[in-house]
């Protein structure tokens, strides 16, 4: 395996943060200790980043944001991921006819990076950002490895649930508190994010993931996830529903889960992706 650039991992780094933060600026002091990189490699980034017009720095504030570059590399992006465009406008179709928030992510590496969001923010939602990213380890992210030949450390019989359905539930209750924190903490202070282990041992003591579902009770839901297929069968992006209400009967959380499962297949449909 290569070894990393330093430099450059620290420059994705500096821009998943800002993009995280699209509405907020940043002083030099405040993005050194944020992303954990000492002032003079981080005013050197900077530096660069803002002469390539990726950041654009205020005169009088000496604050950074997103620079106009990024715009381009972005809508040249959307050109060659068709599937991100059409995702995009699923999510925002979804969230006004579910009354829900929708979140579009995609697998980055070894995390899921939020790429898109539809619908207003809900009370019980949890705190996402476009351009966040969480780390793709079970249970997280059982819709992206349901169907991959590499799910170790992923309950079986939840995927088999996957599979069949063609949706992901996630339950509410304490682990989406945990999630939401975890998020939080990754998205304000990368370098001060909580411990990976420790995430997984706290999700670990809840049941976050549901296989079969139970006629005969209800659920807290936290989140209901389905994939879009890419050409070569394997899962490109996911549309997740986020915001419930409390309490839902098994029959509600399959309705949802059916429609978001389709507009999931329509996209793939449209993009030429292959049902695994």
């Amino acid at each position: 395996m290569a070894r990393p650039a330093l430099a450059a991992t620290r420059a994705i780094a500096l821009l998943d943060f800002l993009a995280a933060h699209p509405t907020d600026s940043f002083t030099l002091s405040d993005l050194s200790e944020r992303l954990g990189i000492n002032v003079a490699s981080t005013h050197a980034l900077l530096g660069v980043l803002t002469d390539a017009g990726y950041l654009a720095r205020h005169p009088r504030h000496r604050t950074y944001t997103l620079g106009p570059s990024l715009v381009a590399v972005g809508t040249a992006a959307l050109e060659r991921h068709e599937a991100i465009d059409l995702a995009r406008d699923a999510a925002r179709d979804l969230g006004a006819e579910l009354d829900l928030e929708v979140a579009v992510t995609a697998v980055a590496g070894d995390d899921i990076v939020f790429l898109a969001r539809g619908g207003d923010h809900r009370a019980r939602g949890i705190s996402i950002h476009v351009g966040q990213r969480v780390p793709l380890v079970p249970p997280i992210g059982s819709v992206f490895v349901a169907w991959s030949d590499d799910a170790s450390g992923y309950d079986p019989g939840v995927l088999a649930a996957v599979r069949a359905r063609g949706y992901a539930i996630a339950l509410e209750d304490d682990a989406r508190r945990v999630l939401g924190d975890a998020l939080e903490h990754i998205a304000e202070a990368p370098a001060r994010a909580v411990a990976l282990d420790e995430l997984i041992a706290e999700l670990a003591q809840h049941e976050y993931q549901v296989g079969d579902l139970d006629a005969a009770r209800t659920y807290d839901v936290s989140m209901v996830s389905a994939p879009v297929f890419g050409p070569d069968g394997g899962v490109a992006l996911a549309l997740t529903l986020i915001g419930f209400e409390q309490g839902l009967p098994a029959e509600r959380i399959a309705s949802y889960g059916e429609r978001v499962r389709d507009a999931g297949l329509v996209i793939t449909k449209r993009t030429h992706g292959a049902l695994p």
